[in-house]
């Protein structure tokens, strides 16, 4: 029997739900381990383009012989296996869900969503959801600087209905993964672009004013024959991989305009002296929280560093 090909619409203990032409397969990686080209935690995820094998004896099993080429991904680096982690393969947005307020705005989350995003060729979208809860003056400065940075934000409310239209028109025809931490209300925005999926959605821990896990794996949802969805776990951090601590400057465009007045050429903003990226953020050109941001990732890449170049990297 020949090899077809056909689409991981998600993965359980290392079984995988392949949507094929006519079908969908149960399937396992044939010979265990398949062959890539870059060492990551799971060779399959959600997305991914693969060529299945059919089971002769089976209408709804077979294996997965390769994986094709992906156009995009959303990865993380997993401390624990020290390897890049994909989390879900050839979508075309992704749409960072946050909440304004229960669970707290966390922006330097989204801070790393749309780094990992720009990495992965994906294009991020900023979601506000439970805007009828109100928009804090904090939050507003900080959603300004995404704006001026060119990235798109949208604001709705899964309690009322708003803005919920407008996100189906964003996302019509594209593949797009939802992320968020968890408690920002994804499940519910979700049944709301879909009724019928009835998706769980989780309550708020009062103790620790988050939420509880309600997507226990990424899926791949059919909207319509041209809109698909990825949904996602929530998580509650994202360690960025992919690049080194001498790039992440480049993805903090207010830096732009001043990095080029640094004393050193070769300046990381961090310590160096006559840095002119400091000097702005000391005239407060720069915002401040993202500053801290900038400096919180700089660190955390130097564990990316070593587990993925070797400790000589620099």
């Amino acid at each position: 029997m020949s090899e077809i090909s056909g689409q991981v619409l998600y993965g359980i203990n290392n079984i995988y739900t392949v949507a094929v032409a006519d079908r969908k397969l149960q399937c396992r990686i044939k010979g265990k381990v398949l062959k890539t080209n870059k060492r990551q935690y799971n060779p399959i995820a959600v997305g991914d383009l693969v060529e299945v094998l059919p089971d002769p004896f089976s209408e709804n099993q077979g294996w997965i012989t390769s994986r094709k080429e992906r156009s995009s991904s959303l990865e993380r680096w997993n401390k624990k296996r020290r390897a890049s982690q994909v989390l879900a393969a050839n979508a075309e947005l992704l749409v960072c869900v946050a909440s304004t307020n229960n669970p707290p705005f966390r922006p330097r989350f989204i801070d790393r969503l749309i780094i990992s995003a720009e990495i992965g060729n994906l294009i991020p979208v900023v979601l506000l959801n439970k805007c009828d809860l109100g928009v804090e003056a904090a939050v507003r400065e900080r959603v300004e600087v995404w704006k001026k940075n060119g990235c798109r934000v949208m604001s709705c409310s899964a309690l009322t209905g708003e803005g919920i239209s407008h996100l189906e028109e964003v996302i019509k025809g594209y593949t797009a993964v939802f992320i968020g931490q968890s408690g920002v209300g994804k499940s519910s925005i979700l049944n709301c672009l879909e009724p019928e999926l009835e998706l769980k959605v989780g309550e708020i821990s009062s103790k620790y004013d988050r939420g509880v896990h309600t997507t226990n794996f990424a899926v791949m949802i059919s909207l319509n024959k041209n809109t698909y969805i990825i949904d996602t776990p929530g998580i509650r951090e994202l360690e960025v991989t992919g690049i080194t601590q001498r790039e992440l400057h480049g993805f903090f465009p207010e830096f732009s305009p001043w990095s080029g007045g640094c004393a050193y050429s070769r300046c990381l903003h961090i310590d160096e002296p006559g840095c002119a990226v400091k000097d702005a953020l000391e005239r407060g050109d720069i915002h401040p929280d993202r500053y801290i941001s900038y400096m919180r990732l700089f660190n955390d890449l130097s564990d990316f560093q070593k587990g993925f170049y070797g400790s000589a990297y620099s």
